[in-house]
């Protein structure tokens, strides 16, 4: 199995079953912070995916890929990025819809713009510094290069709205569980197939099958991200009020 046919049957397929299941739901703005979301999504994982492979933290066996590369890292893991967000997304709204039919119409959130562009100033200032250095933690790299990266993230989300994120916890809590347990067993059939593998020397070792510790804490914490963002990037009247959040 190569990383494009991983990518068809594994998120591909479901992404298609899930648009089938909200088409009666979905709006023009769901549409919108979807979209919203997977760019930020890009945004703030390229540079982060290209110093771990660059660091061969995880590495992309050349024939497993199309052969395309973009820095160090292939097409596909790109294509990764915004597939996992449509994913993730479809399914918090599905669950949204079943918890609420909202009819109210929708008024873009400007945050988005807000986000991006602090997203892009961050990232690219990275990548200014000059020489890169690589991580020297041994076994913790993995570990560390995740929590530093992605709990900043959940930190900046959690400032910009606890609230709304506390008042809508069934719709941000319930995919991030179904998509880390999905994503960790496709994990183990990609990692079975040979599409990435892991240095033994930058991970700690515990593993779920052949599935790393970190991996798994990897999807829990970019689904997290997800599930928060579309939250903080709908208006308050599209999502749960408190009295169904209770239920």
């Amino acid at each position: 199995m190569t990383y494009s046919e991983f990518l068809i049957y594994f998120l591909i397929i479901p992404i298609i079953f899930l648009i089938f299941l909200v088409r009666k739901n979905i709006k023009k703005q769901h549409i919108i912070v979807l979209i919203s979301t997977s760019l930020i999504a890009f945004l703030a994982t390229s540079l982060w995916d290209n110093y771990a492979v660059y660091s061969k933290i995880w590495m992309f066996p050349p024939e497993k890929t199309l052969g395309i590369y973009f820095w160090y890292v292939p097409i596909e893991e790109y294509s990764f990025f915004f597939l996992q967000t449509y994913l993730t997304g479809l399914l918090q709204f599905f669950l949204l819809f079943k918890l609420k039919n909202s009819r109210e119409s929708l008024n873009p959130n400007p945050t988005f713009l807000t986000s991006v562009f602090c997203l892009i100033i961050l990232n690219f200032s990275v990548v200014s510094q000059g020489e890169i250095i690589k991580l020297p933690f041994g076994k913790f790299n993995y570990i560390f290069h995740l929590f530093s990266w992605a709990g900043f993230f959940i930190i900046v989300q959690l400032i910009a709205g606890w609230k709304k994120i506390l008042n809508n916890l069934k719709i941000v809590i319930f995919p991030v569980l179904i998509m880390t347990i999905y994503f960790a067993l496709v994990d183990s059939v990609a990692i079975g197939n040979g599409i990435w593998n892991f240095d033994p020397e930058q991970t700690l070792g515990f593993k779920i099958g052949n599935v790393p510790l970190e991996e798994i804490l990897f999807f829990f914490c970019t689904n997290l991200l997800v599930t928060e963002c579309i939250v903080l990037l709908l208006p308050e009247k599209f999502l749960l009020s408190k009295k169904i959040n209770n239920v």
